[in-house]
């Protein structure tokens, strides 16, 4: 199979010229005439096209048939907008009935095609409910066919679309399987959806827009949402408007996080077509997720009370340490001041050998789904005899795309030439684990807070008590020892 092609193999006016089509600026027959003169040996300018337009199949992440996935299509109603819409509700199978945070999920000016859908079920993986809705809805629903898709989203009434995502929104976070904290995500068209809903509905837990356009300046008055705002470096006809606006969020006091990404092109997180940058869509994702889960508290289900939220996991490096607070720069880069409760419990993770991991050891295999069914490990925790049953099962783990947490008893080990193999038992359940030569092998045990400087590489749970974020449980690293996960 050939490379995948990037951004680099075209000349950056073809690039200009395919922005313009697919926001409908450009006819599919001004891009042809225009884009002859780049038309080389063995590739015409319908070529060019046909190279620069999405391949499904080569960006998906998550499968449509995932079996940690519980996926419905269903609508709601939008009263203002066209009546009633389309969407792709996506969930954890394992989280049943249990109230999520939910995320709403904003495509392009082409619908709700498959790559939209692979997003909402990245999100779900790490522990979202994630709904994307598809304007499309009233003109017939997503073509199969990004032409037509584009024609059809230029025939919409585009004031009552805004409203069918307003709509969405409410709807969302008022499930009964909503935990009441919502987020949103949206990319180029629905970048510039997601500021609009920050200046409608104040109740917005978190926004992130990948390179949208922006309201007036004055509407900035409006935002009360924690914002963070991807932007491709070349794309002047969102950035242009950017500086005006980001001025206003800040003098109206908005919580704001911004990133643009050097030598990127707008769509550099759609990982569909070759202006997709690997590098740039990987960090800015970490990005999102990192602030989606600290501002929406993402977790396994835990009720809070009026004055608490739900529980979040963290992992970083930590960049200073008080008696009573610490300063964790996580793995996406962000940076958070965190107090340290009287009741911290710390504990020092450690590495181990693999000979450690015997028949009975108490395990918790962090992997990735291997195709024969098993799970490739990432690294395994040796539960001390005092951990045993922790978090019994299997799940899914938030540490990257489509990583699982297993947490059972070792019932069977074998040496192979890939390293060794681990049958895992746990209520309800089995697994096959295979462990390559350098896996991290890493136990615990009971420490104090003198393994907490700067430096230390951590992993911690935590939750905001009374309106502060607040450590519950610390893991770390000694002398460097930097945590697996």
């Amino acid at each position: 199979m050939p490379p995948r092609l990037t951004a680099q193999d075209f000349d950056q006016e073809v690039l200009i010229l395919f922005d313009a089509y697919v926001h409908g600026n450009l006819d599919r027959r001004g891009f042809l005439a225009q884009a002859q003169k780049f038309a080389k040996a063995g590739m015409t300018a319908a070529g060019l096209l046909a190279a620069l337009s999405p391949d499904f199949a080569a960006g998906q992440q998550v499968a449509q048939d995932d079996a940690r996935l519980k996926i419905e299509r269903l609508s709601y109603p939008s009263p203002a907008g066209t009546g009633n819409v389309k969407g792709y509700l996506v969930r954890p199978a394992s989280a049943g009935t249990t109230k999520l945070p939910a995320v709403l999920v904003i495509h392009e000016n082409r619908g709700l095609n498959p790559h939209i859908e692979d997003i909402a079920r990245r999100l779900a993986l790490d522990g979202f409910m994630a709904f994307a809705p598809d304007a499309l809805t009233s003109a017939g629903g997503y073509p199969g066919d990004e032409e037509k898709a584009v024609a059809a989203f230029a025939s919409l009434d585009q004031a009552k679309a805004r409203e069918d995502f307003v709509a969405a929104a409410r709807w969302l976070k008022a499930r009964n399987d909503a935990s009441g904290k919502l987020g949103v995500v949206g990319f180029c068209y629905g970048g510039g959806i997601v500021h609009l809903l920050t200046t409608r509905l104040p109740d917005l837990n978190a926004a992130v827009s990948f390179y949208g356009n922006t309201p007036a300046p004055a509407e900035a008055a409006k935002v009360k949402t924690p914002l963070l705002v991807q932007q491709a470096d070349v794309d002047e006809r969102n950035n242009a408007a950017w500086p005006a606006y980001e001025a206003a969020l800040k003098a109206a006091g908005v919580k704001l996080a911004v990133y643009r990404y050097p030598g990127t092109q707008h769509g550099f997180n759609n990982d569909t077509t070759p202006r997709y940058d690997a590098a740039a869509a990987k960090l800015a994702w970490e990005r999102t997720m990192a602030f989606l889960k600290v501002n929406l508290q993402a977790s396994p289900a835990t009720t809070a009370s009026p004055n608490t939220s739900p529980v979040v996991r963290l992992r970083g490096t930590l960049q200073s340490v008080t008696q009573g607070s610490v300063t964790l720069k996580t793995r996406s880069g962000e940076v958070i001041e965190l107090a340290l409760p009287a009741s911290l419990i710390v504990n020092e993770v450690y590495p181990i050998e693999l000979a450690d991991i015997k028949v009975g050891s108490f395990v918790g295999v962090g992997g990735l789904p291997q195709a024969d069914g098993s799970q490739r490990a990432i690294a395994v925790t040796v539960f001390p005899e005092s951990a045993r049953g922790t978090g019994e099962g299997y799940r899914p783990f938030d540490l990257m795309p489509q990583s699982t947490m297993t947490n059972a008893t070792v019932a069977d080990l074998a040496a192979t030439p890939d390293g060794r193999t681990l049958q895992l038992k746990y209520k309800g359940g089995q697994k096959t684990i295979v462990v390559p030569p350098g896996t991290p092998i890493v136990t615990f045990k009971p420490a104090n807070r003198s393994l907490l400087v700067s430096g230390a590489s951590v992993s911690l749970t935590a939750q905001t008590l009374d309106g502060t974020p607040t450590v519950q449980r610390i893991n770390a690293g000694r002398n460097g020892f930097a945590l697996p996960y």
